[in-house]
């Protein structure tokens, strides 16, 4: 009796070693979700915004495993084992699951004197309202000197996929950061003024609305000097031929520094295109004269149009086929006929011999002169013009006595 006795109190004195929980893991009725008769009702989530929601259990062994028996998280939200609701909404609406909150034991990693699973289970109110997204994805460059002005825009989002929404009234403010100076943001989310200084600025925008819903955005808005082309298409540019290959350079300043070239109206002469570093070349194939604009953008959203026009002239070809008889002893005149080309043109006799007597004129193409032996003169003529075309021409004079 003794020995068992012994035995029996050495048995209480360990149990009193070992720390039981006196009561079931439960819910904490006032956070996050405080309850409203049987339901806790968690805060209102809204679409398109992150969540992350811890929920809170007490008593039981202070350690606990979460999980949804029944029912669901709105679409976009997870629950994990340890009671924190992650995750975007990407719908409006409504859900009201069974929780069940368990004492996490030592077999589950919880504390050595856990030994048994005391849960409760509650229902929830978990809502997702509709939200406010920003629209303005990035804000165009400013210039200095030059007038400035965006609208802002917001829409109230009630599903992300597919993006569905409708306009929404908000009320516009600066959250953190700076504006350059001559530039403010009004109430109605209008950005304007006139920027006086060079320089890059970031700043967050916070668009409020109805509900107490509102979103941010973070803009950068680079001021600059004002963006300015020059056109190709003077002097020397101005001269293009059938056949001729050609090219011109669009000049850009100013701005953000990187330029993206396109044609802003009318069409380049056939047979040229406008290159991506604002290059008009190829071989021109009609002749005419086009008139175009060339548009220059920054990499900042500036922009500027150089409206200018180009004359292609025609093939340069000789076509005088036969020249007058000249006599012994009389003034003999002959002009070489040409088309196309571009002035200044040069001749030259690349075969054959004059006339004794008469005399060519390179720059005009002229024969002149008093013959003075009679005879069959032959020739090859060449004309080259200002552009480098050429155009070969035999020709024969014929001297009477």
């Amino acid at each position: 009796m003794k020995r068992f006795a012994l035995f029996a109190a050495c048995a209480a004195f360990l149990v009193c070693l070992i720390p039981m929980s006196g009561s079931a893991a439960s819910f904490v009725d006032s956070n996050p979700c405080p309850a409203d008769g049987a339901l806790l009702v968690c805060p209102k989530f809204q679409v398109g915004q992150p969540v992350s929601l811890q929920l809170l259990a007490q008593a039981g062994c202070d350690v606990y495993r979460w999980e949804i028996t029944n029912g669901g998280l709105p679409p976009g939200l997870t629950l994990s084992s340890t009671g924190l609701i992650t995750g975007t909404p990407t719908a409006s609406g409504q859900t009201t699951p069974w929780v069940t909150v368990h004492d996490l034991v030592a077999s589950e990693g919880g504390y050595p004197w856990c030994g048994g699973d005391n849960h409760s289970e509650r229902q929830f109110v978990f809502e997702s309202i509709p939200g406010l997204s920003i629209q303005n994805q990035s804000v165009p460059g400013g210039t200095i000197g030059q007038p400035y002005s965006i609208q802002f825009t917001a829409l109230s989002v009630t599903n992300t996929n597919p993006l569905t929404g409708s306009a929404a009234q908000a009320t516009w403010s600066l959250a953190s950061g700076t504006l350059p100076a001559g530039v403010a943001l009004s109430s109605q989310g209008v950005l304007s003024g006139t920027p006086t200084v060079e320089g890059s600025w970031t700043f967050v925008v916070r668009a409020t609305g109805g509900g107490g819903v509102s979103d941010t955005e973070t803009e950068t808005l680079s001021v600059r000097q004002p963006l300015v082309a020059t056109s190709p298409f003077r002097g020397e540019a101005l001269k293009a031929e059938v056949g001729i290959p050609y090219t011109a350079d669009v000049k850009a300043a100013g701005g953000s520094g990187t330029y993206t070239y396109a044609v802003a109206s009318g069409t380049l002469p056939e047979g040229l295109e406008l290159g991506t570093d604002g290059t008009v070349s190829g071989t021109p194939t009609t002749a005419g004269r086009y008139t175009f604009g060339i548009r220059v953008s920054d990499s900042e959203g500036r922009t500027t149009t150089v409206n200018t026009a180009l004359r292609v002239a025609d093939e340069l070809l000789i076509t005088t086929a036969r020249l007058k008889p000249a006599k012994v002893g009389k003034a003999f005149r002959a002009q070489i006929a040409t088309i196309g080309g571009v002035a200044p043109k040069q001749w030259t006799i690349v075969r054959g011999k004059l006339p004794a007597g008469v005399k060519f004129g390179k720059k005009l193409g002229l024969f002149l002169g008093i013959p003075t032996k009679a005879g069959n003169y032959k020739l090859a003529l060449r004309v080259v013009d200002a552009l480098d075309a050429k155009s070969t021409r035999n020709v024969t004079i014929v001297v009477k006595a």
